[in-house]
């Protein structure tokens, strides 16, 4: 005969959950809000769970980190699709370029505290390093006419034109709305295709 789990253990599963899931929500509001290292003190305060439940779901700080970088892609690197090298070169210059756009502004936050760790934390160099990858990835299929022989060079000029790092450039340090610095990423795009190598 097959005997459920009592009420109370279910309940306390479920709790459990739930403040693991609370803990990992609040790292990364933490995050958004412009906190790019939240103590773990901090990241209980905002869960409205007592600091030992922190420590119980997980190993350390770091761990929280990574359970919020991985929160945070579930949510918004959907927007990272691919982009059919057949398609018209401004057509595919245009996708990629509103994709990327929509990813930076969203992650931006906490793409900014990741690197402040990056040298620290293996586990955030990895998720970093990951992202690069894709959309690294997605340059080479988006672009493979333009990149066909040896693109390397193409290719590494692309990647760095369409890169967070450029992107964050263009919108804090330059001061560029979203459509401006749109603009500006598909003008790179365009002379770096373009131009003859």
């Amino acid at each position: 005969m097959v005997t459920s789990a009592p009420p109370i253990q279910d309940g306390r599963v479920l709790r459990g959950e739930r403040n693991r899931v609370a803990v990992v929500e609040a790292m990364l509001t933490l995050i958004e809000e412009g906190d790019p290292q939240p103590t773990a003190k901090r990241v209980a305060e905002r869960a409205g769970v007592a600091l030992r439940s922190v420590f119980h779901h997980f190993d350390d700080v770091e761990s929280v980190l990574a359970a919020a970088a991985r929160l945070q892609a579930q949510r918004h690197w959907h927007v990272v699709q691919p982009v059919a090298p057949e398609l018209p070169l401004s057509e595919r210059i245009a996708q990629v370029v509103t994709q990327r756009s929509s990813l930076f502004e969203r992650i931006a936050p906490a793409r900014r505290a990741a690197l402040l760790v990056e040298h620290d934390s293996p586990v955030i160099r990895a998720w970093l390093e990951e992202g690069r990858a894709m959309l690294r990835r997605q340059l080479v299929a988006t672009f493979a006419p333009e990149l066909a022989g040896d693109g390397r060079e193409l290719l590494a000029a692309l990647e760095v034109s369409a890169s967070w790092t450029t992107w964050e450039s263009l919108r804090r340090r330059q001061g560029l709305s979203v459509n401006a610095a749109r603009r500006v990423l598909a003008r790179m795009l365009t002379a770096l295709v373009k131009e003859p190598r």
